[in-house]
């Protein structure tokens, strides 16, 4: 007989494996590392402003369902502009694509992905 808790932790790994292997989800390293290298990591690092470090998959995984919330209520990346008077070179709003991307790998179950698929990750200098 499967206890009421081992059944509801069966469940949820059968759920969370088919949402990693469903084909079209986001993963990590090829599409998820890049937006946030781009928009998030120069805050979101040791000694920055950024309350976690989200430059590893280690990092960020624990925050999935948070970044995808944060994207879709946009609070992150905070950007007080108003589009209205023009463009910014330093413009950190995230496009409607790299918003959907963060959101759909998350609700995917926040894969991993392919190692060999993950792009350098950013240098930043030391001090001013």
């Amino acid at each position: 007989m499967v206890r009421p808790f081992a059944a509801v932790v069966l469940v949820l790994a059968a759920t969370t494996a088919a949402y990693a292997q469903a084909p079209g989800t986001p993963t990590f390293t090829k599409d998820v590392a890049p937006i946030l290298y781009k928009n998030c990591t120069n805050c979101h690092r040791p000694g920055e402003i950024g309350p976690m470090p989200l430059r590893t998959y280690v990092e960020v995984r624990p925050y999935a369902r948070a970044i995808a919330t944060r994207v879709t209520d946009g609070t992150m990346p905070p950007w007080h502009a108003d589009p209205a008077y023009g463009e910014y070179l330093n413009d950190r709003r995230l496009s409607a694509a790299d918003k959907e991307t963060l959101i759909r790998w998350a609700a995917g179950g926040a894969p991993e992905g392919d190692p060999g698929d993950l792009p350098a990750a950013p240098t930043f200098a030391d001090g001013w």
